[in-house]
């Protein structure tokens, strides 16, 4: 119970995820990168089948910091290509010990995987909009500030428009 004491798993969750029967989307967040997993349990303990993280969206074309929102949709949406690709159809989120606050990065992940194909019970209320899933609200903060959000080559006022072609990227190579 070393891991209870540390706050680091809810082993009553846990065991109503396992029970279901599904693999486990896992999601993870932290300020500078979002990871994506779909796990299964084994004997020895988990198998991890897919795996995804937001720092290989640079393969893609994703410029932008990799700790927002639109990088963790991006993310659920690889894993979900690789999920499906290697032949699963559905999941269960797990969220860990986060707290499951509406549109936050871990719905967000999901959502991507759903729109990559997964199937994921799930509430339609507790999924963000379209537009925070683009970053307009990134987009629109950057406008009202004098100087750039973010420093080097990358305008954050571009992000919704980035994030259109980092998509239709990912969605050709699916």
């Amino acid at each position: 119970m070393r891991r209870r004491r540390e706050v680091r798993t809810d082993y009553h969750q846990r065991l109503r995820l396992l029970k279901s029967g599904k693999p486990r989307l896992v999601a993870r967040t932290s300020n500078q990168h979002v990871r994506a997993q779909l796990i299964t349990l084994g004997p020895d303990g988990d198998i991890t089948h897919v795996a995804a993280t937001s720092a290989e969206l640079d393969d893609y074309g994703w410029e932008a910091p990799t700790g927002n929102v639109p990088s963790a949709y991006l993310t659920g949406f690889l894993l979900g290509s690789r999920a499906v690709a290697d032949g699963h159809s559905e999941a269960v989120l797990d969220i860990g010990l986060h707290t499951a606050t509406p549109g936050n990065k871990v719905f967000s992940v999901q959502e991507g995987a759903i729109d990559a194909g997964l199937e994921i019970p799930h509430n339609e209320s507790v999924l963000a909009d379209w537009e925070r899933n683009r970053g307009e609200h990134i987009a629109d903060y950057a406008d009202q500030l004098d100087e750039p959000l973010y420093s080097g080559d990358f305008d954050a006022t571009e992000l919704p428009e980035h994030f259109d072609d980092v998509l239709e990227t990912l969605q050709e190579e699916a």
